[in-house]
């Protein structure tokens, strides 16, 4: 093949490319489109805590709740075969989602309200592990621009509503209203009915403000400047207290560190996380959440840019790590899925067997510790079929 030939096939090949992610984008933006159509719908039942029984026990509202829960399930289930969905960080998302919603809908037909609730929320979680990935340029082109049409008024609390924002994305509002949430827990502490709530919603803003701050925008300077306004406050609880401490002296080492300078993805693995191999009890202690939300988000934009990466398995495995330490569902892990992923699509990989090795750690410690002597058939027959996957 001449040189002129060669070229005018590496321009096809190239616009081949172009068209292929154009074309995904195009399909991405419109099923999110349609799922956020249905989404809105839903608002008042994923974030209405003092009435969310009373609306569910209505019929018209059980239909149409489940009505718009199928026709989110519908929008996902038919993009199962695109690649812009299929990479690495969204794969296992995407693959929990539909079944998560099924169970989700035999409660509400149960008439299991609270539990309905608290299935609807943890939909959030799933949706907020792809989106907190995605870059500016590509959430742009994936999400309609309509996106920013909901209000707060539609919200019961600014708790409530800035955890809807961030879940769109919209992350400098989220942040304000977050802010709004710790400054009226604080100033109202002693009037507080519900001490418990209270310090989950003010532990749950701190952590979602730093995690934009961190693993979405990476910004230690605003990180520091952030948790230093609410450090010794006088109503702050104690262990909160001690948490921000670590926190803030956590972000220190950060503080030099360029994200788009990161080339090698195994080196910063090396350096950053490698190390807590042998301290897995400090991330227990909250010592390590931000070099974990840092990486988090380093290597979850480094496996969207590099799908194929021969890094994958690697990766996956460090972000089931972090993913364990940082999540607050209780209906799924993603940590789990991403081990999942590690060991059923890369089982070539020597990280697949650690996965696996992870995968069966947690499974055992999770049921009646290190013996493992309570671990539900269906666990039992997972770790089987993994295990068959390797050999």
């Amino acid at each position: 093949m001449n040189k002129a030939a060669f070229q005018f096939v590496l321009l096809c090949v190239g616009l081949f490319s172009y068209a292929s992610f154009a074309e995904d984008t195009a399909i991405a933006k419109a099923v999110m489109n349609n799922v956020y159509d249905s989404f809105v719908k839903i608002i008042p039942y994923v974030y209405a805590d003092k009435n969310a029984s009373d609306l569910l026990k209505d019929s018209s509202n059980q239909k149409d709740l489940i009505k718009n829960l199928t026709e989110i399930s519908n929008s996902f289930k038919s993009v199962s075969h695109v690649e812009f969905f299929q990479k690495p960080g969204f794969r296992p998302s995407l693959e929990t989602i539909n079944s998560h919603i099924d169970e989700t809908i035999s409660s509400i037909k149960s008439q299991n309200y609270i539990f309905a609730q608290s299935r609807l929320k943890a939909i959030t979680a799933l949706c907020v592990s792809c989106h907190s990935v995605l870059s500016d340029s590509i959430s742009k082109k994936a999400f309609g621009d309509y996106i920013n049409s909901e209000k707060r008024t539609r919200f019961e609390s600014d708790y409530a509503y800035a955890n809807y924002l961030f879940l769109v994305r919209r992350f400098s509002e989220s942040t304000s209203f977050f802010e709004m949430t710790i400054r009226d827990h604080l100033e109202n502490a002693p009037l507080t009915q519900n001490p418990e709530l209270s310090d989950h919603e003010l532990y749950s803003s701190l952590r979602r403000v730093l995690s934009i701050y961190t693993k979405v925008t990476f910004n230690p300077d605003k990180s520091e400047a952030f948790l230093k306004k609410y450090y010794n406050h006088k109503n702050m609880p104690k262990p909160l207290n001690a948490m921000i401490d670590t926190w803030i002296k956590s972000l220190g080492k950060w503080k030099k560190f360029d994200p788009n300078k990161m080339t090698s993805p195994h080196q910063f693995i090396t350096k950053n996380l490698a190390p807590l191999e042998s301290h897995r009890e400090k991330l227990a202690s909250g010592e390590s959440d931000v070099t974990l939300l840092v990486s988090a988000g380093v290597l979850s934009k480094y496996l969207t840019d590099n799908p194929k990466s021969p890094l994958t398995p690697e990766i996956l495995y460090w972000l089931s790590i972090a993913e364990r330490r940082l999540s607050n569902s209780y209906f799924f892990s993603l940590s789990d899925l991403y081990l999942k992923d590690c060991i059923t699509q890369h089982r070539q990989s020597p990280w697949a067997r650690k996965c696996y090795q992870e995968y069966e750690d947690n499974i055992t410690f999770g049921f009646s510790g290190s013996k493992g002597t309570d671990i539900p058939v269906e666990e039992k027959k997972e770790l089987d079929r993994l295990k068959q996957v390797l050999k």
